[in-house]
């Protein structure tokens, strides 16, 4: 692989010191990363020796295989030690949380980073026997002591995996002051300081915990900052644009204790993880900056024109100067179809159809969000039928089998296996366990013949209910009976659903290749040959509908447009989107132009 050192890109690899990359989409910034460690690795050696190196941090598993894959292809060999491609997350876990955690408390036990925050909401849960003699729900002290404006446990009003440190030592309510009229906000801090100081002693921590330790760490002990500069001299933050606060206060802790090389690479308008933080806008204050060097990768190795030009109608008028290099797919239409409610399996088999006969491989069709796509799979029930999530869990699991998705189909019937096999672990017996057992590949075999046992989903939902409880306790040898719970007869539940098949209440659409479903969050950072996107018919804040494709004229655009700008900007050769037909033609070429191509199947 051979790549086209223009003078753009030449500057960003002479550049040292403090650096802020802005890459527009399809810009190359991955390219850039890869030949940049391939021409310092022989300069660092030469001036750290073999036990110092660079590394390359990003903010997502499937940004660090990209450049881990694209520097194999530039170099022909593996990237080795010293150097490193990690996630944001995992560098800090690995390198400065879980080896120092111990200055923080002598007496703190081993810390082990929850994979599933809600897990801290489960401890305090416990039963208990009313006046009555009846069993009940309740929560194990101090809880029922910290109470809400309503007499009630705070607990019910902020559950403890929704509390959160923030950089200057505040609590928040994942990211959110509590309201003054539903808490005390001294008894809510109380209340916090008590959650947080249990899991500290308990080694039970949030990723967003272990940042917060991290910070504090590096800041009380300089000698952390002084070796990690001398382990790594040279520090490249991919996806900038997503890095919280707390973590652009730590790299500018290590910068600030002998870090010389920092650098920050991204595009503002790719930024997706609000949800978790993201600030573009300090990305963007460092490009400003005096102290750093602010450069750019402007020009579109990836898509035609025509693409440009269609995901740039989200950026303000001013800034719709992105070009492509492109020379390939000029004459590619934008396609456009427009689906009733219940064809949009038929428009993703049409895609896929079309695609092949174009010889695109690399395809995906995109939704807004988790709950969009496992509606659209299959994972969401129509009705609720049981009242216990087990019966649930099963049947996610099964469905995820049958879709061949046996990474997710093995990890939640791990989960079910582990807490049916071993009552009354305790809430960090049960971490423990489980990621011992993560990489024990007979248990893992084991789990699969459990899956493929679990009943067709076929059977009604009565008899589906007898035969998979029985199912669970004869193969898993236990000796207690399992009850789902099949619900009384309500306006949740018709009398009707016992006699219907499991499957008819699950919102399956008629997809040949399910493994092409996914979200925009799962392709950001990658380069695709073609993709869909659906648009949903209802105007709701979690939703990408048509209203959507229009620049904010208050400034930078919000989170929910950049969603379209990043799935818009991914594939080489086509750009294909769904809208419900109401959407009408006029409408649709009034936005994208007359040279389009509408669908409407019948």
């Amino acid at each position: 692989m051979k790549i086209d050192i223009t003078e753009e890109l030449q500057n960003y690899l002479d550049a040292k010191g403090r650096v802020v990359l802005n890459a527009c989409p399809g810009g190359g910034k991955t390219t850039a990363i890869a030949q940049k460690i391939i021409n310092l690795e022989k300069e660092y050696k030469s001036t750290y020796g073999n036990h110092s190196g660079i590394a390359c941090l990003s903010f997502t598993n499937a940004a660090k295989d990209e450049i881990n894959l694209t520097y194999n292809e530039l170099s022909g060999q593996s990237l080795k030690y010293p150097h490193l491609v990690s996630t944001i997350d995992s560098f800090i876990n690995t390198y400065i949380t879980l080896p120092f955690y111990y200055l923080l408390e002598r007496n703190f036990a081993r810390p082990q980073i929850l994979e599933n925050n809600k897990r801290l909401d489960s401890f305090w849960k416990t039963k208990y026997k009313n006046n009555r003699g009846q069993l009940v729900d309740g929560l194990r002290n101090p809880m029922n002591s910290f109470k809400a404006k309503t007499n009630r446990s705070i607990y019910y009003q902020y559950l403890p995996s929704e509390i959160r440190l923030e950089p200057d030592g505040s609590y928040s309510v994942n990211g959110n002051a509590p309201s003054a009229d539903k808490v005390d906000i001294a008894v809510f801090k109380k209340y916090c300081e008590y959650i947080k100081k249990w899991q500290f002693e308990k080694g039970l921590i949030t990723t967003n915990d272990s940042a917060f330790i991290a910070l504090r760490l590096l800041k009380k002990n300089p000698s952390i900052c002084k070796w990690l500069a001398n382990r790594f001299p040279h520090i490249i933050v991919d996806e900038a644009q997503d890095n919280s606060l707390m973590q652009h206060q730590i790299f500018e802790e290590l910068n600030s204790q002998g870090l010389k090389n920092i650098e920050f690479i991204g595009d503002p308008y790719q930024s997706l993880y609000e949800f978790r933080d993201a600030n573009p806008q300090l990305f963007l204050d460092k490009y400003n900056h005096e102290d750093y060097k602010g450069l750019d990768l402007s020009k579109n190795r990836r898509s035609p024109q025509r693409i440009i030009d269609c995901f740039s109608l989200l950026r303000p008028e001013a800034q719709r100067g992105i070009k492509s290099a492109c020379k390939t797919d000029l004459n590619e239409p934008l396609m456009i179809y427009r689906y009733k409610a219940d064809d949009r399996g038929e428009i993703i088999n049409n895609f896929e159809l079309y695609c092949n006969g174009k010889g695109y491989q690399k395809l995906k069709v995109v939704v807004r969000g988790n709950s969009v796509r496992n509606k659209m799979l299959g994972r969401d029930a129509q009705q609720k039928p049981w009242h216990n999530q087990l019966a649930y869990d099963l049947i996610t699991a099964k469905i995820e089998y049958d879709d061949k998705n046996l990474k997710d189909a093995i990890n939640i019937a791990r989960n079910i296996i582990i807490t049916l096999e071993n009552q009354g672990l305790s809430f960090s017996e049960f971490g423990h366990l489980r990621a011992k057992l993560k990489t024990d590949f007979l248990f893992n075999a084991q789990i699969i013949k459990f899956v493929e046992g679990i009943p067709e989903l076929s059977h009604t939902v009565t008899d589906w209910s007898d035969l998979c409880s029985t199912y669970v306790k004869e193969t898993l040898n236990l000796d207690f009976d399992i009850n789902f719970g099949l619900k009384k007869t309500s306006k949740f539940f018709t009398k009707s659903t016992r006699t219907e098949p499991v499957s008819d209440h699950f919102n399956r659409v008629d997809i040949e290749k399910t493994s092409s479903l996914t979200t925009v969050h799962q392709v950001k950072g990658k380069t695709l040959d073609a993709i869909l996107i659906f648009f949903d018919e209802r105007n709701h804040a979690s939703n990408i509908n048509f209203r959507d494709l229009e620049p904010d004229n208050d400034g930078f655009i919000k989170e929910k447009k950049r969603i379209i700008y990043v799935a818009m900007s991914r594939p080489k050769h086509l750009l294909a989107m769904a809208f419900p037909e109401k959407i009408t033609e006029a409408q649709l070429k009034e936005k994208f132009g007359q040279d389009i191509s509408i669908i409407n199947l019948e």
